[in-house]
């Protein structure tokens, strides 16, 4: 890849970043509140740069990954990518295995489609000890109300809309759950006066990436209409989506150590071998990648450059990366289902 002596379109913080860099320069009609919401305010920038153009069959998936690794060599560029990517990943992965495929056939397709106000749609799996199985999904929908706890929505405290991945039977069926006054059923989730339904959210941020929101969500007895399943079954496509996921981790941890990989041989030798890996991998990706071709590459080769990284602070070992800087955490940590994916590949007959 070749490298950027000045900034490009996709470094979003140089080109557009307010006098406070975290947001961009705002509109004196815009609000305070609106400054407040960081993923938000990028968006419809994010979408002139072209970030959507993937999701909206415009680009290739490879060409996608360039721009997120590009805005990943900004100082605030990962948390601003990472929002992106599973929005693009996650949300629109849903979207595209879902009978509303086409961009503009549904009214979520707005997310992406450079209408404003653009609404964000984020997407709730993780549970509490669910340990990355679906079939250990407790959420549930009995008599038209969902049920259930979702411990860990990435970009949740933004959301307008979540995907709620569910357990029926052998299938994981997802429901569309509004969170915004403004976009429930008749502009509220009560329907009837002696109704139940409840709706808790609690917001927070984690060490890395400290500027993305995430969301603990309880429902009880939210009612869910026909129109409201998105998808008949979460199941395989889940693997697929968390593929991506991680191969646009590939993408952010080379834009993040562009600048120390200019100071260390070992770390810029590392960092252009994946690079390469990276370019010939993506670039034969075709149209919207699957989960057997995304298992090809995995696991994906960032050991090498974490590991030049390491010794390059003279840490004992990557888990400590996260004392340089916390958003390494991204790349070094490891949740139960990627565990599985890692020994699923070992144990892959060849």
């Amino acid at each position: 890849m070749t490298e950027e002596k000045f900034f490009s379109p996709f470094h979003l913080f140089s080109k557009w970043g307010g006098t406070d860099f975290i947001y961009p320069k705002l509109d004196q009609e815009q609000v305070e509140e609106e400054k407040r919401s960081f993923y938000r305010s990028w968006k419809p920038y994010l979408f002139r740069a072209g970030f959507y153009d993937y999701i909206l069959g415009k680009e290739s998936y490879w060409d996608f990954q360039k721009k997120l690794s590009i805005l990943a060599e900004e100082p605030l560029g990962v948390s601003l990518a990472l929002s992106c990517m599973v929005e693009v990943n996650v949300a629109g992965g849903i979207l595209l295995a879902s009978p509303y495929s086409k961009p503009g056939s549904h009214f979520l397709w707005d997310s992406f489609s450079g209408i404003e106000p653009f609404p964000i749609v984020s997407v709730g799996v993780s549970e509490p000890g669910f340990d990355g199985k679906l079939r250990k999904l407790t959420s549930k929908l009995e008599n038209g109300r969902l049920t259930g706890v979702k411990s860990f929505i990435t970009n949740g405290g933004e959301a307008d809309f979540v995907f709620w991945v569910t357990k029926s039977e052998d299938k994981n069926p997802v429901y569309l759950v509004r969170l915004k006054p403004e976009t429930l059923q008749n502009g509220k989730i009560q329907l009837d006066p002696d109704s139940s339904v409840s709706l808790q959210k609690e917001i927070f941020f984690t060490p890395f990436t400290p500027h993305v929101s995430h969301l603990r969500l309880v429902l009880g007895e939210y009612p869910i209409s026909p129109e409201d399943l998105i998808l008949e079954d979460y199941g395989q496509l889940g693997m697929e989506l968390r593929l991506k996921e991680l191969l646009s981790l590939v993408s952010l941890l080379i834009g993040k150590t562009k600048k120390v990989s200019m100071e260390n041989p070992k770390i810029a030798f590392e960092r252009n071998k994946l690079i390469e890996w990276w370019k010939t991998y993506l670039s034969h990706l075709k149209g919207n990648p699957t989960k057997d071709a995304l298992l090809e590459g995995f696991p994906f080769p960032i050991q090498a450059l974490v590991l030049a990284l390491t010794e390059h602070w003279n840490l004992k070992a990557p888990e400590e990366l996260k004392s340089i800087d916390p958003d390494y955490q991204l790349f070094v940590w490891e949740d139960s289902f990627t565990k599985y994916l890692i020994q699923k590949k070992k144990h892959k007959p060849t």
